[in-house]
């Protein structure tokens, strides 16, 4: 991820751009917020296309379709605009590093009983796809995310779109050479095999860190030959992966495996596996630090610097005008002409010296149930202004030195044991699954002041594993929690809504940390907003 650029939109739709992701052949790839919390990737599409009439109406088909795939495996459409200037489509984002990222810069190529899970999540994923009429045709390892519960698959359908439009009339091919089935560098007739002989690719790359027809310095020409003609290189590999993997490679479609039995070929090789986790260390790591990287980002972006030759910095996508033979149409005639107002210096903050986070426990007294027919403003729903976050971080930053520089001083005073103040230091107990497991309820207090109920019941599990229900009966909705994160202190959760009225108070998806209390009861704090509260234990 980069900062945005100047001239970059920080609004698309109804979603707030906060960093670049990367581009492709079909356009721009940001990350982004929506009004309810969820985390998104948003592209929006390269303006060479924007203004071809043929690729707006496949846009328009592939969008329509893609909204049908989702689920485990895939990473779902939320929302898109076909019709406006620039078109975009925003889909779930998926927290994690690439599957070429995680093998060229973070753990190298990854072990057998990795690759068959692999194999299994990407066939489900392909399966899914293709059950809504959609060949992929750009399967990589760049287009395949790395999470705890299993590879996720991004880009799938929309792509293409672009197949036929002006890229086609150019003479340019769509996909990435290394990763291309024969059929696609032939012109012939392309089915869902063409993406099993890609999945081979991949499976391959992610087994030795090779393109199994040669990598980038042999050039293209050299690699699509190969492909058509040659055999792949498959040398380091186990021989039963090898020859999965061969049988995947087949130049004919029809000798290829269908995806069913590389479903079950997959998991029978993976029965016995006695890990819980399917990655190895270095990356299960990895995917903790980028989730709480993604925490830093709850902020908008700092105010961009206008660049008349690319529209200005947070400009809304919708707003932008459409251009009628590479001009910008005029303002019709007796409008105001804006008055330019003289550019505002942005002070330059004095940068601190880091200081110690100082732990706390905090025990808050429980409330009486809230009413079933209250209701509230509207849980984790509140759009934050720039404002009220600056606000928020000088109140945040006084309250630490408040703490903080309190308890430097208490330090001086243990190494004299006479001297006034002193204090003694506990650290937080070790937390075990019986802190967690039962039936809670409680009242949370949300950053506006209101209140809602909640009630738990959590089971238990380890990572990736749904661990408990959870309703909210004054904000009529419910869910589960995905476990995602054990300290030994505290476990973070991933809160799925799976029922809710209409309108909804509830956000869809959002993280929350339980922290167990010295008295027996559960702190709850969702860490996107300031919502906290305490669960009690109940019968």
């Amino acid at each position: 991820m980069e900062n945005l650029r100047p001239g970059d939109p920080t609004q698309v739709g109804d979603y707030r751009l906060l960093q670049r992701l990367g581009a492709g052949g079909m356009g721009q790839v940001f990350l982004g917020r929506s009004q309810r919390g969820r985390t998104v990737a948003v592209k929006l599409v390269h303006a060479q296309l924007a203004y071809d009439a043929e690729f707006r109406r496949r846009f328009r088909a592939e969008v329509a379709a893609a909204r049908r795939v989702g689920g485990e495996w895939t990473a779902p459409v939320l929302d898109a605009d076909t019709e406006a200037d620039t078109p975009w489509v925003a889909t779930g984002y998926v927290a994690g590093p690439t599957l070429h990222q995680a093998v060229t810069e973070i753990c190298g190529p990854l072990p057998e009983q990795s690759v068959w899970h692999l194999a299994s999540g990407l066939a489900r994923a392909l399966q899914s796809i293709h059950g809504c009429g959609l060949v992929h045709r750009d399967l990589k390892p760049s287009n395949v995310m790395l999470t705890v519960n299993g590879p996720r698959v991004i880009d799938f359908g929309v792509a293409r779109a672009a197949d036929a439009s002006v890229l086609t009339r150019t003479g340019a091919m769509v996909g990435s050479p290394g990763y291309m089935s024969p059929e696609q560098i032939l012109g012939s007739e392309i089915t869902g095999l063409s993406d099993v002989f890609s999945l081979g690719l991949v499976l391959a790359f992610a087994a030795t860190g090779r393109q199994a027809f040669g990598g980038p310095d042999s050039g293209v020409h050299a690699i699509m030959l190969r492909v058509t003609e040659g055999d792949p290189d498959l040398e380091g590999m186990p021989e039963p992966l090898a020859e999965f993997v061969g049988r995947c490679l087949a130049k004919r479609p029809e000798d290829r495996i269908p995806l069913p039995e590389i479903v079950a070929t997959a998991e029978a090789a993976t029965a016995d596996a006695h890990s819980d986790t399917w990655l190895p260390g270095a990356l299960t790591a990895e995917l903790g630090r980028h989730a709480s990287s993604l925490l830093d980002l709850e902020a908008p972006p700092p105010t961009q610097v206008d660049n008349p030759a690319a529209g200005r910095g947070g400009e809304n996508v919708h707003a932008l005008p459409t251009m009628q033979d590479g001009r910008v149409p005029l303002p019709p005639p007796g409008t105001p002409t804006p008055v330019p107002m003289p550019p505002v210096p942005t002070p330059t903050p004095t940068p601190m010296p880091p200081m110690p986070t100082p732990r706390m426990t905090v025990t808050t007294p429980p409330m009486p149930p809230v009413p079933g027919g209250f209701q509230p403003g509207g849980r984790r729903r509140s759009r934050v202004g720039p404002v009220l976050l600056t606000v928020a971080a000088v109140a945040v930053l006084a309250i630490v030195l408040a703490v903080t520089l309190p308890g430097l001083k208490g330090n001086e005073n243990r190494a004299n044991p006479g001297a006034s103040g002193a204090t003694s230091s506990s650290k937080s107990p070790k937390a075990s699954p019986a802190d967690y497991e039962g039936n809670w309820t409680g009242n949370v207090r949300e950053a506006d002041s209101g209140l809602y109920s909640v009630k738990v019941n959590y089971t238990g599990g380890k990572l990736g594993d749904q661990v408990a229900t959870v309703e909210y009966p004054s904000l009529a909705c419910s869910g589960r929690w995905i476990l995602t994160m054990d300290t030994g202190h505290s476990v973070q959760v991933r809160e799925e809504i799976t029922e809710e009225s209409s309108p909804s108070n509830c956000v869809d998806q959002v993280d929350i940390v339980l922290t167990p209390s010295g008295d027996g009861s559960l702190r709850y704090e969702v860490t996107s907003v300031e919502d906290t509260g305490t669960l009690q234990r109940s019968k």
